[in-house]
């Protein structure tokens, strides 16, 4: 099986599917221009569900449930509407909270949905809807800079890019709230809850340490690791990229990885081509003389160029078996790595 490398690159195409996790309402339409946070679909949903255990609080023999209950399944209800009752000397009534429906009647007990919520999925970017997802979402098209990443926390956000540094004049408290920041390296989890505690809109890191990670995971702000996990440097096309991000509003899709879905954390800045009704057709990444950045000890973060595309499958060292590719490095060294450990960086 195949894996998708990461990409890096000006003027790339970039499509994106925008999806709910539901079936709902999609709200735009093909060739519609979109934002970043527009709303691509909808669907509403429970905003609560409430249980009544009848036999228990009426006192009543299970058998005869039936005889004090006053509404059927999938029935909608107002606040205040009798759901349940028994009369006697002491009457017994359940009454609905709020508006809702009765989704269930099961085992002695009325289950309520009460309320509404509306769960929508957003545009992480600004660009053109090229396909529609039938109740569920869809593809969003923009053209510009694309720097993917090898980790992220599943969440998004745009905003406006700038580095931290004292150089950047960003020592200040005020110097990076809501805007997303990037760090060469972060080392530690108080270095961490330092750059947490000034509220940025979302962080991209070069490298961290693996100790960093679990409070990394537990953080709710969208945050992006680009190069890998140690003390690793930014390849120098990598550099030049965020610094030509730098100053202006990105979008931070910090998607959790999955190389077989081809999905991974990314950084976009979006450019301003038009776009046709079509979706853009998949470019052929792996090629020779195609420059490449490593992931994985002990060559992360450095830069080469691929020599080699070997038809067969190799066994590597870890004992798997998987596609390989042969990079010559820019000190000159030619090493053989699977597919997976590399990033194209198409300049």
């Amino acid at each position: 099986m195949s894996m998708q490398t990461l990409q890096i690159g000006c003027n790339q195409q970039i499509y994106r599917s925008f999806t709910l996790p539901l079936s709902g309402t999609v709200l735009v339409r093909i060739g519609q221009e979109v934002a970043a946070g527009d709303p691509i679909a909808e669907v509403r949903m429970p905003a609560r569900f409430q249980v009544f255990d009848v036999v228990n609080n009426f006192k009543i023999n299970p058998r005869h449930i039936d005889r004090y209950i006053e509404r059927l399944v999938g029935e909608p209800v107002k606040a205040g509407d009798i759901i349940a009752q028994k009369s006697g000397i002491i009457a017994r009534i359940f009454r609905a909270p709020e508006d809702g429906m009765v989704v269930a009647i099961r085992d002695g007990k009325i289950t309520l949905a009460l309320g509404e919520k509306v769960v929508q999925v957003l545009a992480a970017f600004p660009g053109t809807v090229v396909e529609i997802i039938a109740e569920q979402g869809a593809v969003v098209a923009t053209q510009g800079a694309l720097l993917q990443g090898v980790w992220g926390n599943g969440l998004n956000v745009s905003g406006f890019l700038t580095r931290w540094g004292e150089e950047a004049g960003l020592e200040k408290e005020d110097g990076i709230a809501g805007k997303i920041i990037v760090v060469d390296h972060c080392a530690s989890r108080a270095q961490l809850n330092r750059y947490m505690a000034q509220q940025p809109a979302g962080m991209v890191f070069g490298s961290i340490l693996p100790q960093v990670l679990p409070e990394l995971e537990r953080a709710d702000i969208p945050t992006m690791v680009l190069v890998g996990f140690g003390e690793l440097p930014i390849d120098p096309i990598s550099s030049q990229m965020l610094k030509q991000m730098q100053g202006q509003t990105v979008a931070l899709n910090a998607t959790s990885p999955d190389p077989l879905e081809g999905t991974h954390p990314e950084l976009i800045l979006p450019g301003r081509a038009q776009f046709t009704e079509e979706l853009f057709p998949a470019e052929e990444l792996l090629k020779i003389g195609r420059r490449v950045r490593l992931l994985g000890k002990p060559y992360a973060g450095s830069v080469g160029t691929i020599i080699e595309l070997p038809e067969q499958p190799e066994m590597f060292a870890s004992g798997l078996v998987m596609e390989a590719v042969v990079v010559q490095r820019d000190d000159g060294q030619v090493i053989r790595v699977p597919r997976a450990n590399i990033v194209v960086l198409i300049e």
